[in-house]
């Protein structure tokens, strides 16, 4: 009986997402991710892994197969009105040499941004030691799995966020000073 009840909110809801891609405006995903200044970042692993470029192509994959109409952004400029997903790498923890040196992971911050402002904001972290076979992976490979999974994850936050927003908008019609309130943004760096 639980088993079944699983199965159908997992339907209803990737129904859900469906519906809220298909009526949704595209969504601009800025590429390459961008650096904090401040991140702690291996010098070899930043020159050697293009961890920007790889993040962003892996965000951009996921986003697009939920809204089709998305589209790649190298420069910001002329999108003050879209939606545009901006992913700022805060830190990755790798050393060289694979398995061997230890696990490897990234931190990551994504910003919805809409009309200058940011709508939306989460944190992300993601490790990995390589999965199966991974002795045999060098530190590139595996950090390369971490932003395939972070892509995956910063997709379905988009979707959530912006599902939670049709429904907003949704209450707004209804029952407008309540939607006022539920409509506020959450502070930047707070994390799901």
């Amino acid at each position: 009986m639980i088993t079944r009840l699983h199965w159908i909110s997992a339907v209803a809801t990737a129904l859900s997402f469906a519906a809220a891609a298909d009526a949704a405006e595209p969504i601009f995903v800025q590429i390459p991710a961008l650096f904090d200044p401040r991140a702690p970042v291996n010098d070899a692993v930043r020159r050697e892994c293009g961890l920007d470029g790889l993040l962003g192509n892996d965000v951009f994959e996921q986003v697009k197969a939920t809204f089709p109409d998305s589209t790649a952004l190298q420069k910001p400029a002329g999108t003050e009105r879209e939606k545009v997903l901006r992913v700022t790498i805060l830190s990755v923890s790798a050393q060289g040499g694979g398995l061997w040196s230890g696990g490897k992971s990234i931190t990551v911050r994504a910003d919805l941004v809409q009309s200058g402002k940011i709508i939306a904001t989460t944190v992300k972290e993601r490790g990995s030691r390589g999965g199966a076979f991974g002795q045999f992976r060098g530190t590139c490979g595996i950090l390369e799995r971490v932003t395939a999974a972070l892509g995956k994850d910063i997709a379905t936050w988009v979707s959530q966020m912006l599902l939670s927003s049709d429904v907003q908008q949704s209450a707004a019609t209804a029952e407008p000073q309540k939607a006022i309130e539920s409509e506020q943004a959450p502070a930047p760096g707070k994390t799901d």
